[in-house]
């Protein structure tokens, strides 16, 4: 019997009985977590294959730019893959209650190494795996691709996402066996540390030249252009081989996409072998001379925090102090803040020199809407699991004279400032770096501090309405079926507005080409939607999360 596929195997064992049990409104339920992901599906294939098809129809250049959007954005997400396995393997492989209790069963090293890595392997790489079929099965489709290409388009994924994986187990390994007393601390000061070594290097030599268009008049300059968007794609890059695979698995292509899946394959079990190798010889030995790390010192600062904050909002401050003194949870943040200042550095590098005015409110609109998908993968992240996290001690809560709308409201007051902080700032450096006219400077901040309060409000309200009380890891309950239905809910919401904003945004790109083109008024009935979106998004889940909190038998 394989004992770490049998532990894994009884865990979903679990989780489908739990979903499965016979409950009051268990069925409607089910029904919403499979209506949002096949909705999630559907529209993903629908946006990537109608993006991809109009790519492949600019005629010369539409293959190469599709070929450099897919490396760009495959790098990213191995990038991404590469510190959430890093981070998330800390915790699963030395850190963890569940491994504290394997770890006194006559369960071998070997087997519990297994299992820990397998469930750092699903709850890092779930995400990229559902994203990644939408775009495959749509880029695959707009090439024209039959039955089979789709299929080896889709085998490419899974060792794809597993290089990262078995590269940043090794990694952590290695370093917790040179350094016995790693902490969580101190792996992330030293990811941060590498984070800026490596983008100052690539800002300062590199010189991505980055998506502009600056003054391209003839076919050596358009040559030029495209050249200079190699920085992010190299023959030696994983994400260079999936995205030579997808581009090449139609027609003749076949043999080229064979030899893709070969590379990752290999490559994927070379690094997996290579894990396992060192596991045997580091792991046990590792894990039984572990040292979880300091506690964090009890500064006078935290007794004067208290001594006034937690008279005022007693929620808000305990939630701002277990945030302060939980490394894990700076985590994921380091992970977000790490892109977002590789993603400023590369406006800061790619000069925008348009001489067409409407390229500048394309530009700035794209701008926007990447700033409402970072603020709602924060909000699930770091909002959701809020609720959750009070686990046995929500009784007392409910027991004292605190209500109902005040727990929502203290716990929604720190998430709203923090997210509007780093939203408002991204919006303003980056607007600044693009140039934005000042018009479209206002809309953007009004409707992005509109946008954090909602986002905000309805991951509380979907937390309060799906809790986990028997889960004390936040990442663990934000990748659990509650999260996925708030990222689904909160990617959707987020949609619907930009589609609605984007009709007074054409106008308005469309006037500063054409002139004389009325948008003044399509800029108030779509902010009239927008808001009305906006209050349904932010009310009905605030109301039913409350409702659920007070019926709530603990």
């Amino acid at each position: 019997m394989n004992l770490p596929l049998y532990i894994s195997r009884q865990n979903l064992r679990g989780s489908f009985r739990k979903l499965l049990e016979p409950r009051p409104g268990k069925l409607l339920q089910l029904a919403s977590y499979l209506f949002a992901l096949t909705l999630f599906l559907a529209g993903g294939y629908l946006l990537f294959h109608r993006l991809f098809a109009y790519l492949l129809a600019l005629e010369d250049i539409g293959r190469s730019l599709l070929f450099r959007l897919l490396s760009s954005s495959f790098l990213t997400f191995f990038i991404m893959l590469f510190l959430s396995n890093l981070i998330t393997s800390l915790s699963t492989l030395f850190r963890s209650r569940e491994v504290d209790f394997l770890l006194s069963t006559p369960l071998p090293s070997r087997a519990l190494f297994e299992y820990s890595f397998y469930k750092t392997f699903f709850y890092s790489s779930w995400a990229t795996l559902i994203l990644g079929l939408p775009l495959t099965v749509a880029l695959l489709a707009t090439l024209k691709a039959g039955p089979w290409g789709i299929l080896l388009g889709l085998a490419l994924l899974p060792p794809f996402v597993a290089i990262p994986a078995a590269l940043a187990v090794s990694l952590l390994l290695v370093a917790v066996r040179v350094f016995p007393r790693l902490s969580l601390r101190h792996l992330l000061a030293g990811l941060l540390a590498f984070l800026a070594l490596a983008s100052w290097t690539f800002f300062a030599f590199a010189r991505p030249q980055g998506l502009s268009i600056s003054q391209i008049n003839t076919m050596p300059e358009l040559e030029s252009y495209m050249s200079s968007l190699a920085v992010v794609t190299s023959p030696l890059l994983p994400s260079t081989w999936i995205t030579e695979g997808l581009m090449a698995g139609v027609g003749g292509g076949i043999s080229t996409a064979l030899g893709r899946l070969w590379l990752l394959a290999i490559t994927a079990l070379f690094l997996t072998s290579l894990c396992y190798y060192l596991s045997q010889r580091f792991y046990l030995n590792s894990l039984t001379t572990r040292v979880t790390g300091s506690q964090m010192e009890s500064y006078g600062s935290n007794r004067r925090l208290t001594s006034w904050w937690a008279r005022k909002f007693p929620i808000a401050a305990k939630d701002s102090l277990l945030f302060l003194r939980d490394p894990t949870q700076w985590a994921q943040g380091l992970i977000f803040i790490s892109l977002l200042v590789i993603y400023l550095g590369s406006l800061r590098r790619y000069p925008m020199f348009f001489t067409f005015p409407m390229w500048k409110v394309v530009i700035t609109f794209i701008n926007f809407a990447f700033a409402g998908y970072i603020l709602a993968t924060l909000s699930v992240r770091f909002v959701f699991p809020v609720i959750s996290l009070e686990g046995p001690t929500l009784w007392f809560i409910k027991s004292s004279p605190i209500k109902g709308y005040r727990l929502f409201a203290e716990k929604a007051f720190v998430s709203i400032i923090v997210a509007l902080v780093l939203t408002e700032t991204l919006s303003l450096i980056s607007n600044q770096l693009l140039h934005t006219m000042p018009g479209l400077k206002v809309i953007s901040h009004i409707s992005l501090g509109l946008m954090c309060l909602v986002l905000t409000s309805l991951t509380l309200g979907l937390g309060a309405m799906i809790p986990d009380f028997k889960e004390r890891n936040p990442s663990k309950i934000a990748s659990g079926l509650g999260g996925l239905l708030a990222a689904l809910a909160g990617l959707a919401y987020v949609a619907l507005s930009i589609v609605v904003l984007a009709w007074p945004a054409y106008l308005f790109a469309l006037n500063q080409w054409r002139s004389r083109v009325n948008y003044g008024q399509a800029l108030v009935i779509s902010f009239g939607i927008f808001l009305l979106l906006s209050g349904i998004a932010m009310y009905l889940p605030l109301r039913f999360g409350l409702k659920k909190i007070k019926e709530m038998q603990v």
